[in-house]
Protein backbone atom coordinates (compact mmCIF):
# COMPACT_ATOMS: atom_id res chain seq x y z
CA UNK A 1 0.00 0.00 0.00
CA UNK A 2 1.34 3.59 -1.21
CA UNK A 3 1.99 5.97 1.94
CA UNK A 4 -0.66 8.31 1.04
CA UNK A 5 -3.31 5.24 0.90
CA UNK A 6 -1.74 4.04 4.35
CA UNK A 7 -2.72 7.37 5.86
CA UNK A 8 -6.53 7.19 4.48
CA UNK A 9 -6.41 4.20 6.26
CA UNK A 10 -5.35 5.42 9.44
CA UNK A 11 -7.50 8.72 9.08
CA UNK A 12 -11.01 6.28 7.94
CA UNK A 13 -9.66 4.00 11.32
CA UNK A 14 -9.90 6.76 13.73
CA UNK A 15 -13.18 7.72 12.42
CA UNK A 16 -14.92 4.95 12.68
CA UNK A 17 -12.81 3.28 15.84
CA UNK A 18 -14.96 2.05 17.65
CA UNK A 19 -17.23 0.27 15.09
CA UNK A 20 -14.50 -2.49 13.61
CA UNK A 21 -16.72 -5.00 11.89
CA UNK A 22 -19.11 -2.31 9.75
CA UNK A 23 -15.07 -0.73 8.58
CA UNK A 24 -13.83 -3.57 8.01
CA UNK A 25 -16.76 -4.90 6.04
CA UNK A 26 -17.02 -1.79 4.01
CA UNK A 27 -13.65 -1.21 3.64
CA UNK A 28 -13.58 -4.69 2.35
CA UNK A 29 -16.49 -4.24 -0.22
CA UNK A 30 -15.84 -0.70 -1.44
CA UNK A 31 -12.01 -1.93 -2.37
CA UNK A 32 -10.11 0.71 0.57
CA UNK A 33 -10.46 3.82 2.47
CA UNK A 34 -10.55 6.56 -0.57
CA UNK A 35 -13.14 4.30 -1.82
CA UNK A 36 -15.25 4.51 1.56
CA UNK A 37 -14.63 7.92 1.81
CA UNK A 38 -16.43 8.55 -1.77
CA UNK A 39 -18.88 6.98 -0.80
CA UNK A 40 -19.37 8.39 2.77
CA UNK A 41 -19.79 11.99 0.90
CA UNK A 42 -22.20 10.82 -1.51
CA UNK A 43 -24.15 8.20 0.69
CA UNK A 44 -27.19 10.17 0.51
CA UNK A 45 -27.80 9.56 -2.53
CA UNK A 46 -25.55 6.04 -3.18
CA UNK A 47 -26.91 2.66 -3.09
CA UNK A 48 -25.39 0.86 -0.03
CA UNK A 49 -23.11 -1.49 -0.80
CA UNK A 50 -24.39 -5.29 0.40
CA UNK A 51 -22.63 -5.35 4.04
CA UNK A 52 -22.84 -4.12 7.13
CA UNK A 53 -22.42 -0.66 7.40
CA UNK A 54 -21.36 1.83 9.51
CA UNK A 55 -23.88 4.40 11.25
CA UNK A 56 -24.35 8.26 10.27
CA UNK A 57 -22.32 9.80 12.82
CA UNK A 58 -19.18 7.38 11.88
CA UNK A 59 -19.60 8.00 7.98
CA UNK A 60 -20.02 11.94 8.70
CA UNK A 61 -16.46 11.61 10.50
CA UNK A 62 -15.04 9.48 7.30
CA UNK A 63 -16.60 12.17 4.57
CA UNK A 64 -14.17 14.83 6.18
CA UNK A 65 -10.94 13.02 5.38
CA UNK A 66 -9.04 14.44 2.97
CA UNK A 67 -5.57 14.28 1.92
CA UNK A 68 -3.95 16.61 4.61
CA UNK A 69 -5.96 14.55 7.25
CA UNK A 70 -4.40 11.26 5.87
CA UNK A 71 -1.06 12.89 5.91
CA UNK A 72 -1.53 14.50 9.33
CA UNK A 73 -2.72 10.49 10.52
CA UNK A 74 0.41 9.22 9.07
CA UNK A 75 2.91 11.86 10.56
CA UNK A 76 1.26 11.30 14.31
CA UNK A 77 1.40 7.41 13.59
CA UNK A 78 5.41 7.56 13.33
CA UNK A 79 5.76 10.27 16.14
CA UNK A 80 8.30 9.34 19.32
CA UNK A 81 9.31 6.58 17.12
CA UNK A 82 5.99 4.73 17.43
CA UNK A 83 5.10 2.57 14.63
CA UNK A 84 1.89 0.83 13.37
CA UNK A 85 0.88 -2.20 11.52
CA UNK A 86 -2.45 -3.00 9.15
CA UNK A 87 -4.15 -6.12 8.91
CA UNK A 88 -2.70 -7.16 5.80
CA UNK A 89 0.55 -6.72 7.05
CA UNK A 90 2.42 -10.06 7.69
CA UNK A 91 3.99 -8.72 11.24
CA UNK A 92 0.30 -7.86 12.25
CA UNK A 93 -0.34 -10.36 15.21
CA UNK A 94 -1.89 -13.56 13.75
CA UNK A 95 -4.19 -14.63 16.00
CA UNK A 96 -5.97 -11.22 15.79
CA UNK A 97 -7.37 -13.06 12.39
CA UNK A 98 -9.60 -15.05 14.73
CA UNK A 99 -11.92 -11.73 15.72
CA UNK A 100 -14.51 -11.03 13.75
CA UNK A 101 -13.71 -7.36 14.03
CA UNK A 102 -9.69 -7.53 13.87
CA UNK A 103 -8.64 -3.68 14.01
CA UNK A 104 -7.72 -2.60 10.52
CA UNK A 105 -4.41 -0.97 11.96
CA UNK A 106 -2.68 -1.70 14.93
CA UNK A 107 -0.16 1.27 16.73
CA UNK A 108 2.33 0.16 19.26
CA UNK A 109 5.81 0.91 20.71
CA UNK A 110 8.33 -1.98 20.92
CA UNK A 111 8.71 -5.71 19.60
CA UNK A 112 4.74 -7.18 18.38
CA UNK A 113 6.98 -10.10 17.06
CA UNK A 114 7.16 -11.70 20.62
CA UNK A 115 3.28 -12.38 19.62
CA UNK A 116 4.33 -14.84 17.67
CA UNK A 117 5.36 -17.76 20.20
CA UNK A 118 3.53 -18.78 23.24
CA UNK A 119 1.09 -16.17 24.51
CA UNK A 120 -0.51 -16.38 28.03
CA UNK A 121 -3.46 -13.16 29.23
CA UNK A 122 -2.90 -12.60 32.86
CA UNK A 123 -5.99 -10.74 34.06
CA UNK A 124 -7.71 -9.86 37.25
CA UNK A 125 -9.27 -7.08 39.26
CA UNK A 126 -7.74 -3.38 39.50
CA UNK A 127 -8.51 -3.77 43.29
CA UNK A 128 -6.54 -6.55 43.78
CA UNK A 129 -5.74 -7.82 47.30
CA UNK A 130 -2.00 -8.24 48.10
CA UNK A 131 -2.28 -11.83 47.80
CA UNK A 132 -3.35 -11.60 44.05
CA UNK A 133 -1.03 -9.07 43.16
CA UNK A 134 1.56 -11.58 44.66
CA UNK A 135 0.75 -14.37 43.30
CA UNK A 136 0.01 -12.35 39.11
CA UNK A 137 4.11 -11.90 39.59
CA UNK A 138 5.20 -15.37 40.69
CA UNK A 139 2.50 -16.53 37.88
CA UNK A 140 4.21 -14.28 35.22
CA UNK A 141 7.67 -14.80 36.29
CA UNK A 142 7.16 -18.58 36.12
CA UNK A 143 5.69 -18.41 32.56
CA UNK A 144 9.31 -17.22 31.82
CA UNK A 145 10.92 -20.89 32.52
CA UNK A 146 8.32 -21.69 29.77
CA UNK A 147 9.39 -19.11 27.05
CA UNK A 148 5.73 -17.56 27.49
CA UNK A 149 4.77 -13.95 26.82
CA UNK A 150 2.39 -12.57 29.05
CA UNK A 151 -0.18 -10.29 27.95
CA UNK A 152 -2.42 -8.29 29.90
CA UNK A 153 -4.26 -4.10 30.61
CA UNK A 154 -1.19 -2.21 32.15
CA UNK A 155 -4.10 -1.86 34.47
CA UNK A 156 -3.38 -1.22 38.33
CA UNK A 157 -3.92 -4.19 40.66
CA UNK A 158 -3.55 -7.93 38.48
CA UNK A 159 -2.20 -6.25 35.43
CA UNK A 160 0.58 -4.25 36.08
CA UNK A 161 1.35 -6.84 38.77
CA UNK A 162 1.59 -9.75 35.97
CA UNK A 163 4.06 -7.20 34.26
CA UNK A 164 6.20 -6.54 36.73
CA UNK A 165 6.61 -10.15 37.36
CA UNK A 166 7.78 -10.66 33.33
CA UNK A 167 10.05 -7.83 33.06
CA UNK A 168 11.67 -9.29 36.87
CA UNK A 169 12.55 -12.19 34.61
CA UNK A 170 13.62 -10.57 31.66
CA UNK A 171 10.90 -11.89 29.76
CA UNK A 172 8.80 -10.16 27.28
CA UNK A 173 5.23 -8.80 28.18
CA UNK A 174 2.61 -7.17 25.91
CA UNK A 175 0.10 -4.06 27.47
CA UNK A 176 -3.14 -4.20 25.23
CA UNK A 177 -4.34 -0.34 26.34
CA UNK A 178 -7.75 1.04 26.45
CA UNK A 179 -6.33 4.48 24.88
CA UNK A 180 -3.91 5.39 22.45
CA UNK A 181 -0.47 5.39 22.92
CA UNK A 182 0.22 8.79 23.57
CA UNK A 183 -2.21 9.19 26.09
CA UNK A 184 -1.36 6.47 28.01
CA UNK A 185 -3.98 5.31 30.74
CA UNK A 186 -3.71 5.23 33.54
CA UNK A 187 -0.85 7.98 33.25
CA UNK A 188 0.98 6.78 36.52
CA UNK A 189 2.37 3.57 34.66
CA UNK A 190 4.06 5.19 32.51
CA UNK A 191 7.35 4.17 33.36
CA UNK A 192 5.98 0.81 33.26
CA UNK A 193 5.41 0.79 30.03
CA UNK A 194 8.75 2.09 29.26
CA UNK A 195 10.16 -0.41 31.00
CA UNK A 196 7.76 -2.77 28.89
CA UNK A 197 9.28 -1.59 25.88
CA UNK A 198 12.89 -2.15 27.24
CA UNK A 199 12.49 -5.46 28.54
CA UNK A 200 11.55 -6.64 24.59
CA UNK A 201 7.82 -6.30 25.16
CA UNK A 202 5.31 -3.72 23.59
CA UNK A 203 2.50 -1.61 24.14
CA UNK A 204 -0.50 -1.77 21.46
CA UNK A 205 -3.34 -0.31 20.94
CA UNK A 206 -6.21 0.15 17.90
CA UNK A 207 -7.09 3.26 19.00
CA UNK A 208 -5.44 6.82 17.54
CA UNK A 209 -2.07 7.69 19.04
CA UNK A 210 -3.79 10.87 20.93
CA UNK A 211 -7.41 9.08 22.09
CA UNK A 212 -8.28 9.75 25.52
CA UNK A 213 -9.58 6.40 27.78
CA UNK A 214 -13.15 6.15 27.66
CA UNK A 215 -14.98 3.65 29.55
CA UNK A 216 -16.63 1.62 25.94
CA UNK A 217 -12.87 1.37 25.10
CA UNK A 218 -11.22 -1.36 27.77
CA UNK A 219 -14.09 -4.13 26.37
CA UNK A 220 -12.79 -3.31 23.18
CA UNK A 221 -9.65 -3.96 24.47
CA UNK A 222 -10.34 -6.70 26.40
CA UNK A 223 -11.31 -8.75 23.08
CA UNK A 224 -7.55 -8.02 21.90
CA UNK A 225 -6.03 -9.30 25.38
CA UNK A 226 -8.22 -12.77 24.74
CA UNK A 227 -7.39 -12.89 20.87
CA UNK A 228 -3.53 -12.37 21.03
CA UNK A 229 -2.91 -15.31 23.65
CA UNK A 230 -3.44 -19.18 23.72
CA UNK A 231 -4.85 -19.20 27.26
CA UNK A 232 -6.47 -16.53 29.41
CA UNK A 233 -6.03 -17.06 32.92
CA UNK A 234 -7.73 -15.56 35.61
CA UNK A 235 -6.04 -14.24 38.98
CA UNK A 236 -8.56 -12.57 40.84
CA UNK A 237 -12.16 -11.06 39.73
CA UNK A 238 -15.28 -10.37 41.33
CA UNK A 239 -18.26 -10.70 39.92
CA UNK A 240 -18.29 -7.51 37.95
CA UNK A 241 -14.65 -7.68 36.65
CA UNK A 242 -13.76 -6.58 33.15
CA UNK A 243 -11.69 -9.99 33.52
CA UNK A 244 -14.48 -12.20 33.10
CA UNK A 245 -15.58 -10.59 29.82
CA UNK A 246 -11.89 -11.65 28.86
CA UNK A 247 -12.44 -15.27 30.27
CA UNK A 248 -16.07 -15.26 27.97
CA UNK A 249 -14.46 -13.71 25.24
CA UNK A 250 -11.11 -16.44 24.98
CA UNK A 251 -14.11 -18.91 25.35
CA UNK A 252 -16.25 -17.90 22.59
CA UNK A 253 -12.60 -17.81 20.78
CA UNK A 254 -11.97 -21.45 21.75
CA UNK A 255 -8.96 -20.92 23.68
CA UNK A 256 -8.33 -22.46 26.95
CA UNK A 257 -9.16 -20.40 30.19
CA UNK A 258 -7.85 -20.94 33.72
CA UNK A 259 -8.76 -19.40 37.09
CA UNK A 260 -7.24 -19.52 40.37
CA UNK A 261 -9.03 -20.13 42.93
CA UNK A 262 -9.61 -17.49 46.03
CA UNK A 263 -11.01 -17.39 49.93
CA UNK A 264 -14.53 -17.88 49.94
CA UNK A 265 -16.74 -14.70 50.83
CA UNK A 266 -13.59 -12.73 49.48
CA UNK A 267 -15.24 -9.93 46.78
CA UNK A 268 -11.94 -9.96 44.98
CA UNK A 269 -12.41 -14.19 44.30
CA UNK A 270 -16.37 -13.87 43.73
CA UNK A 271 -15.55 -14.09 40.12
CA UNK A 272 -12.69 -16.74 40.06
CA UNK A 273 -14.11 -19.06 41.72
CA UNK A 274 -17.57 -18.72 40.18
CA UNK A 275 -16.07 -19.41 36.96
CA UNK A 276 -14.38 -22.58 38.62
CA UNK A 277 -18.11 -23.58 39.75
CA UNK A 278 -19.13 -23.23 35.89
CA UNK A 279 -16.06 -25.42 34.95
CA UNK A 280 -13.34 -23.46 33.35
CA UNK A 281 -10.19 -25.33 34.89
CA UNK A 282 -8.74 -24.69 38.17
CA UNK A 283 -4.79 -23.59 38.49
CA UNK A 284 -2.74 -21.87 40.79
CA UNK A 285 0.74 -21.85 38.52
CA UNK A 286 2.04 -21.29 35.30
CA UNK A 287 3.04 -25.58 35.60
CA UNK A 288 -0.83 -25.73 35.08
CA UNK A 289 -1.60 -24.12 32.19
CA UNK A 290 1.78 -25.37 30.52
CA UNK A 291 0.43 -28.89 31.62
CA UNK A 292 -2.82 -28.79 29.59
CA UNK A 293 -0.78 -26.93 26.36
CA UNK A 294 1.79 -29.57 26.62
CA UNK A 295 4.90 -26.50 26.75
CA UNK A 296 7.89 -27.84 28.20
CA UNK A 297 10.42 -25.81 29.95
CA UNK A 298 12.24 -23.63 27.67
CA UNK A 299 15.60 -22.67 29.26
CA UNK A 300 17.64 -19.43 27.16
CA UNK A 301 20.38 -18.66 28.95
CA UNK A 302 24.12 -19.04 30.40
CA UNK A 303 23.03 -16.44 32.81
CA UNK A 304 20.22 -19.42 33.73
CA UNK A 305 23.07 -22.13 34.58
CA UNK A 306 24.71 -19.47 36.81
CA UNK A 307 21.62 -18.23 38.46
CA UNK A 308 20.71 -21.88 39.12
CA UNK A 309 24.24 -22.69 40.56
CA UNK A 310 23.86 -19.13 42.64
CA UNK A 311 20.65 -20.84 44.22
CA UNK A 312 21.66 -23.98 44.94
CA UNK A 313 24.87 -23.02 46.54
CA UNK A 314 22.34 -20.94 48.50
CA UNK A 315 20.37 -23.50 49.66
CA UNK A 316 21.09 -25.20 53.69
CA UNK A 317 21.91 -28.92 53.69
CA UNK A 318 18.75 -28.54 56.16
CA UNK A 319 16.70 -26.48 54.15
CA UNK A 320 16.62 -22.57 53.67
CA UNK A 321 13.09 -20.66 53.57
CA UNK A 322 12.73 -18.60 50.05
CA UNK A 323 13.40 -15.40 52.06
CA UNK A 324 17.07 -16.57 53.35
CA UNK A 325 17.73 -17.40 50.52
CA UNK A 326 16.61 -13.86 48.80
CA UNK A 327 19.24 -12.73 51.52
CA UNK A 328 22.43 -14.63 50.18
CA UNK A 329 21.67 -14.31 46.58
CA UNK A 330 20.76 -10.26 46.87
CA UNK A 331 17.49 -11.32 44.37
CA UNK A 332 14.29 -10.53 44.84
CA UNK A 333 11.37 -12.77 46.24
CA UNK A 334 9.57 -13.06 42.83
CA UNK A 335 12.75 -14.32 41.39
CA UNK A 336 13.93 -16.53 43.89
CA UNK A 337 10.09 -18.08 43.66
CA UNK A 338 9.98 -18.75 40.24
CA UNK A 339 13.61 -20.05 39.98
CA UNK A 340 13.01 -22.61 42.64
CA UNK A 341 9.64 -23.73 41.33
CA UNK A 342 11.77 -24.49 38.21
CA UNK A 343 14.55 -26.01 39.92
CA UNK A 344 11.81 -28.12 41.47
CA UNK A 345 10.03 -29.06 38.36
CA UNK A 346 14.04 -30.39 36.99
CA UNK A 347 14.40 -32.10 40.25
CA UNK A 348 17.30 -30.46 41.41
CA UNK A 349 15.98 -28.94 44.43
CA UNK A 350 13.06 -30.13 46.61
CA UNK A 351 10.33 -28.13 48.63
CA UNK A 352 9.97 -29.59 52.27
CA UNK A 353 7.02 -29.10 54.87
CA UNK A 354 7.31 -25.82 55.94
CA UNK A 355 8.05 -24.50 52.69
CA UNK A 356 11.65 -24.93 52.88
CA UNK A 357 14.38 -26.20 49.78
CA UNK A 358 17.06 -28.31 49.74
CA UNK A 359 19.09 -29.00 46.94
CA UNK A 360 18.97 -32.45 45.53
CA UNK A 361 22.94 -33.78 45.17
CA UNK A 362 24.00 -35.55 42.36
CA UNK A 363 24.79 -34.34 38.64
CA UNK A 364 26.16 -30.73 38.38
CA UNK A 365 23.63 -28.29 37.90
CA UNK A 366 24.67 -26.86 34.78
CA UNK A 367 24.70 -30.34 33.13
CA UNK A 368 21.37 -30.96 34.05
CA UNK A 369 20.36 -28.04 32.89
CA UNK A 370 21.78 -28.48 29.57
CA UNK A 371 20.29 -31.88 29.84
CA UNK A 372 16.89 -30.19 29.53
CA UNK A 373 17.62 -27.89 26.76
CA UNK A 374 18.79 -30.83 24.94
CA UNK A 375 15.41 -32.63 25.77
CA UNK A 376 13.28 -29.59 24.58
CA UNK A 377 10.78 -30.85 22.17
CA UNK A 378 8.27 -27.11 22.69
Amino acid sequence: MEELDLGYLLAVSAAAVWAPRPLVAMLTTLGGPRALVQYARASSHESPPACELLGAEALDRIATVDEPAARTALKEARKDGHQFVTSADPCYPARLHALCDPPPVLYHRGRIDVLDGRVVALVGSRGATPYGRSMAGMVAADFAAYGVTVVSGLARGIDAAAHRGSIQQQAPTVAVLGSGLRALYPPYHSRLADEIVAAGGAIISEFPPNMPARQHQFPMRNRLVAALADATFVIEAGTKSGALITARLASELGRHVFALPGDVGRSTSEGTNGLIKDGVALATGAADVAGVLAWSIMLAATEANDLANALIVALAPGGSSIDEVCIKTGLDSATVSAQLTMLEMQGLAQRQPGGLYVAVRGAPVAKALADERRDYRG
